[in-house]
């Protein structure tokens, strides 16, 4: 149950949402999130019935602190129903749309839902079975040839774009990350597949591009010639499957969806987020209905910065 009807009718009041919350976060054992104390008791002081009182060292908190949600005015409705929305985009969703949809203010849903991004990063399991791999460009348009006063400095014709590159188990998971222009070289490739894929239990397929050279130094390899054919067969293809890239090309298409058709705009610095975001999504596309509480597990872990 996640769509807006659904958040109503599941948490009808603030008190519900607190509730569950603490569910999610603690079960029947809530801990002091600054001591991790268990002897914790409700502050009875207060007439807001959602601070705790740690009796070791004597701090007041309730279940919000150090999650996504701390220090935050919004009340957790719109927090969940702001969660069912970007679980239920299938393409993504805009700050601005979801600023409309909520009555809220653009920038402060943009924060929100930077903060709910920020959750959804990747766990860090690697990629196993066959696998494929490529790289494309993102964000930014190539400029005009008219040079114009108010062009970035460059030169005629340069891309703005940022390289991103990403790896798919064939109807598995993805994984995604933005990369440098200047982190592409062979070297950089192989840290980048070690840091994805599980060399001794996959196969790797790829296009020709220089910088996968390599890789089969470590793990099997196999690579698909664009200019020639976009699917190979051959006698490997019981155990290795056949060449091809087309899962990822798949993926690139959902990336592009979301960044051009949702976002517009997505910076170098907060691309990373988006991306994660998109991952979330993909490697829960079999999930016929996918449930809030999933992101709530994750919202509720400690949150760094």
């Amino acid at each position: 149950m996640t769509g807006i009807v659904g958040i109503y009718q599941r948490w009808p009041t603030r008190e519900a949402c607190i509730g569950h919350l603490e569910n999610v976060r603690w079960g029947e054992r809530p801990l002091c999130p600054y001591c991790g104390a268990e002897k914790i008791a409700r502050h009875r002081e207060l007439t807001r019935d959602d601070r705790w009182q740690c009796q070791r060292c004597l701090k007041s908190f309730s279940v919000t602190v150090g999650t996504i949600f701390h220090k935050s005015h919004i009340d957790l409705q719109r927090w969940f129903l702001l969660i069912s929305l970007m679980l239920t985009a299938k393409k993504g969703l805009s700050s601005m749309q979801a600023a409309r949809t909520l009555e809220m203010r653009q920038p402060t849903v943009w924060s929100m839902m930077h903060r709910v991004r920020r959750a959804l990063a990747d766990g860090g399991q690697l990629l196993r079975g066959l696998v494929e791999m490529d790289e494309t460009y993102v964000g930014g348009k190539p400029r005009g040839r008219n040079r114009r006063s108010d062009d970035p400095p460059g030169g005629q014709g340069v891309s703005t774009k940022e390289p991103v590159a990403g790896a798919v188990e064939r109807k598995g998971r993805v994984k995604m990350r933005a990369i440098s222009r200047n982190a592409m070289t062979s070297p950089d490739m192989d840290a980048l597949v070690k840091s994805m894929i599980d060399p001794k239990a996959s196969v790797l397929h790829t296009d020709e591009y220089p910088g996968y050279a390599r890789v089969n130094r470590f793990m099997p390899h196999r690579t698909i010639s664009h200019s020639q054919q976009f699917v190979a067969d051959d006698l490997f293809n019981p155990v290795y499957g056949r060449s091809h890239t087309n899962s990822i090309e798949s993926v690139w298409a959902i990336v592009k969806r979301a960044i051009y058709g949702q976002y517009h705009h997505v910076s170098r610095r907060y691309l990373p987020l988006y991306l994660d975001e998109i991952t979330y999504r993909f490697n829960r596309r079999a999930e016929k209905k996918p449930s809030i509480d999933g992101i709530l597990h994750l919202a509720v872990k400690p949150q760094s910065g």
